[in-house]
């Protein structure tokens, strides 16, 4: 686990057609070369994903897309059981670290264009920042089904691609957009019979992903991702019908939020996508036991500061595994759908030992992930998955479990889950 380094303020000055247009975003301090992907692949975090939504002026100029990642510094862990609170906001829920969780991304791209969300519609009832989290006790027994009631009508159970539907098998792509058809890494290169969703821990899509036909998730993977989130939608292709909400909230080396304090997101920001028919995922939380309890945390603080149940209810639950045993895996996953009553999409886990367990062997990721896979494909509850990951390099996780090469090519395991999966 990595501390994220400073986020600096950059400021964006562009010109298209006689019309100024001048943006004001929060950016990490790492910058990637001009239409080249950066040499920072070396922390095992999430690497969040910043970029100008001026899309439409970079299409018209033909000029590539510059990526600006979060690095980290990876000095320390905060000891485990550890509580954060987010500052003027004052919560009973605490952050837990996790050594069970990892991620990456450095993703930025442009789609083609719908209609325009150029601002937040009305703001909807949040928590004031000096009011205190009612104590939760939402996680003690499962919930009733009946309560779920989503108002999208999608419950995170339709495609909307048209390559591979109704397969479960999606990627987790930090990749970007810069690869051509001939290169390796060329995302087409990575769908075979089985892939049929993409998603980048951003709001950010692939547009070459787009075109052949793969669903594209959006994520809002932080409360620093919020004006991003809103710049992209007009892009977004029209295969969006489920997204994700906070990338581990319960990590501090990830988005490291209070489920209290991640309402007026979840309200203002999220809510809102059900009015376009598109199915919200819950925060993919880490497999840590802070994790599913964040989830059921923020459900009860949306209500009790007066939000209406339907609202506050995700359509889906969105988490995270990584670990050794097939059967710790199975027994998490049915854990978690019984807690919180809803049906899952996986989207990372692997062979991964972060614990005094030994670490897997070659033998021991392939054994985990055919056998889950083809568990996971024979179980109801379970939408979707993506294991850890298509890239080229697992920032820290057991280099067995890649899909990707170091050089960008496709992998046997790889190669196994999108023909054979």
């Amino acid at each position: 686990m990595i501390h994220p380094t400073k986020l600096v303020q950059i400021l964006s000055s562009l010109a298209v057609l006689g019309s100024t247009f001048t943006f004001f975003q929060y950016a990490p301090t790492t910058l990637a070369k001009h239409g080249a992907r950066s040499n920072d692949h070396d922390h095992h975090r999430h690497l969040a994903a910043r970029r100008s939504v001026a899309q439409a002026v970079r299409r018209r100029t033909g000029s590539k897309t510059n990526l600006i990642k979060r690095g980290a510094d990876g000095s320390k862990c905060r000891v485990k059981g550890q509580a954060y609170t987010p500052p003027s906001v004052s919560t009973s829920t605490s952050t837990t670290s996790d050594s069970t969780t990892s991620t990456t991304s450095t993703t930025s791209i442009t789609t083609q264009s719908t209609t325009v969300w150029s601002s937040p519609p009305p703001t909807s009832t949040v928590p004031p920042a000096s009011s205190p989290l009612p104590t939760s006790s939402a996680a003690s027994g499962p919930v009733v089904a009946g309560d779920w009631a989503a108002s999208s009508g999608n419950n995170g159970q339709n495609w909307g691609g048209w390559k591979n539907q109704g397969k479960k098998f999606g990627l987790a792509w930090p990749n970007g957009n810069w690869a051509g058809s001939s290169d390796s890494n060329y995302i087409g290169n990575y769908i075979g019979s089985k892939t049929s969703w993409y998603y980048t821990w951003s709001p950010f899509s692939v547009s070459s992903g787009d075109s052949l036909g793969i669903e594209f998730v959006p994520m809002l993977w932080g409360p620093n991702q919020v004006s991003d989130w809103w710049g992209q939608q007009g892009h977004w292709p029209n295969t969006v019908k489920n997204a994700f909400f906070f990338n581990e909230p319960n990590e501090q080396s990830q988005s490291n939020i209070a489920a209290g304090a991640s309402v007026q997101y979840w309200m203002n920001d999220y809510l809102p996508l059900r009015n376009k028919g598109i199915a919200l995922g819950s925060a993919a939380t880490t497999n840590a036991p802070s994790g599913v309890q964040w989830v059921m945390d923020s459900i009860s603080a949306c209500k009790q500061y007066g939000n209406a149940a339907a609202d506050c209810q995700p359509d889906f639950a969105v988490c995270h595994w990584y670990s050794t045993q097939v059967s710790d895996m199975q027994n998490y996953l049915w854990n978690y759908h019984q807690t919180t009553g809803l049906k899952i999409w996986v989207t990372e886990y692997a062979c991964q030992s972060y614990s005094n367990l030994p670490q897997c062997s070659n033998g021991d990721t392939w054994y985990l992930h055919q056998t889950m896979a083809e568990w996971m494909d024979s179980q109801d509850y379970i939408l979707r998955y993506s294991p850890f990951g298509a890239m080229e390099n697992l920032q820290g996780v057991n280099q067995d479990n890649a899909l990707m090469n170091p050089w960008g090519s496709i992998t046997d395991l790889g190669n196994w889950y999108i023909w054979n999966s």
